[in-house]
């Protein structure tokens, strides 16, 4: 999946003329996940903190104005322990495929410099593999995927260093909306990414 969405990305902004002010960013970085406790319910669910590749493409409606489809893939591991009389716990490989629809408000050049923020939403398919499970950890069965909605905001700081070339620092968080087959009793769930890479474009 990650392979088609970049492509699509890099399909939008070849597609869009160049009057419009079109940008393409690649980068990596990390994310990091929160962990996850329930005292009511005894769930406990930790992540450990994955690589993350991403890619931005979008359009400039205005100077300092622009939307765009922001994609990353990345793969943090789980430890899961249910809160029941069995002690039930998986471990679990997680790829996590985000899809967000983001706007993005920047400052005016500074010495070579913009900063931006951001906001948008989308959704993450979180493919699942089961690497361990002790008892009944999933007792409808553990899933092939799960989908949960996405809202993030953050922001960065770009460098131009050549026409129509930057580089840029970006920390955004993943509000996502957390299943309840994977942790109860569910509710929001925040990801800090950190993501450094290069942009062309606008």
């Amino acid at each position: 999946m990650q392979l088609r969405a970049i492509c699509y990305l890099i399909l939008f902004f070849i597609s869009v003329p160049l009057t419009h002010g079109q940008y393409l960013a690649i980068g990596g970085g990390g994310v990091f996940s929160e962990d996850l406790s329930s005292e009511s319910q005894g769930d406990r669910a930790d992540f450990t903190a994955s690589g993350l590749l991403a890619v931005d493409a979008g359009i400039g409606f205005f100077p300092l104005l622009s939307a765009g489809l922001h994609y990353n893939y990345a793969r943090p591991e789980l430890s899961l322990t249910r809160g029941d009389s069995f002690g039930s716990s998986a471990l679990v490989d997680l790829r996590a495929h985000t899809l967000t629809f983001d706007a993005r408000l920047r400052t005016p050049e500074i010495l070579g410099y913009h900063l931006y923020g951001l906001l948008g939403g989308g959704f993450t398919r979180f493919i699942l593999e089961v690497k361990q499970e002790v008892e009944v950890p999933f007792p409808g069965g553990a899933p092939d995927d799960v989908i949960s909605p996405v809202f993030t905001y953050g922001g960065g700081i770009e460098k131009s260093i050549a026409p129509l070339v930057r580089l840029k620092f970006e920390v955004r968080d993943y509000v996502t909306g957390v299943s309840e087959t994977l942790f109860r009793p569910g509710g929001a769930w925040h990801r800090v990414a950190m993501i450094g890479g290069i942009e062309l474009g606008r």
